[in-house]
């Protein structure tokens, strides 16, 4: 595999990415990214937010790597949803291409980042009714190995994968219910 995409989690009860690195042997990439609304401490690297598209990037990521491991045919590796959902908002940031998403995984010669090209996207930006589904192509389910980590420890099993996507899944749920709950608050005020 010419390409790795590492993310490290932490966390007890909540599991929040905080770091990820991104290597393309083939085009000389390597980036660094940590999260925070800058980088800190850390020189040369990037930085991001615990954002609903990054926690949508973060499990389409675990989904990929749950795939690679188990077989394609055998695990939907695909995230599905509607306007709000985990989905919408990781494809509103691929379309829309913040400074985070290219830092994270660099730009090509023409200014557009590498994400675009390893991700494949079904109805991209809702623009007809339905939901958005996103994957990761077979060429970089090939081409890209997948790793994480949990407060420094590898996470490589099936289980340990499978109990990760739960966590992560659990608490984006839980965020995005709060969100709506405010937005319907601030409706009816």
């Amino acid at each position: 595999m010419q390409r790795s995409f590492e993310l490290h989690f932490a966390g007890c009860m909540a599991v929040e990415l905080v770091e990820t690195s991104f290597s393309d042997s083939e085009a000389g990439v390597h980036s660094r990214s940590v999260r925070g609304k800058t980088a800190g401490a850390f020189r040369n690297v990037g930085s991001f937010q615990w954002t609903t598209a990054v926690k949508a990037l973060s499990l389409l990521c675990i989904k990929a790597g749950l795939a690679q491991r188990v077989g394609v045919a055998k695990v939907d590796h695909r995230l599905a949803g509607d306007k709000g959902s985990l989905a919408a908002s990781l494809d509103y940031a691929i379309s829309k291409q913040p400074e985070w998403l290219m830092e994270m995984f660099e730009v090509d010669s023409e200014g557009i980042s590498l994400m675009r090209r390893l991700v494949r996207r079904t109805n991209p930006e809702r623009k007809r009714p339905g939901p958005v589904v996103l994957g990761f192509s077979e060429g970089a389910l090939e081409s890209v190995r997948f790793r994480f980590t949990l407060n420094g420890t590898p996470v490589e099993s099936i289980s340990e994968l499978e109990s990760l996507s739960a966590c992560l899944t659990e608490e984006a749920f839980a965020s995005l219910r709060a969100d709506e709950a405010v937005f319907s608050a601030n409706l009816a005020a």
